[in-house]
């Protein structure tokens, strides 16, 4: 082995790690966005619009900072 194959090697591992801990992606069960819960979602997403989706992580930021904060 080279050194080039061991920055491969490296560098897959640290890819491999990175992406196990990402965490899950927001699926809408029902097909309606997560967020107003009254619109269908646009494909590949939990929200009907890019503004619910916006409302939907401000409101959990809000929510862990109140959490952190008491």
């Amino acid at each position: 082995m080279d050194d080039a194959d061991l920055a491969q090697e490296r560098q897959e591992a640290h890819l491999s790690a990175s992406l196990s801990a990402r965490k899950p992606r927001l699926v809408s069960r029902d097909g309606n966005c997560i967020w107003c819960k009254e619109e269908p979602v646009v494909a590949d997403t939990a929200f009907c619009s890019a503004e619910c989706g916006e409302d939907y992580h401000k409101h959990k930021r809000e929510m862990k900072q109140r959490i952190a904060g008491e």
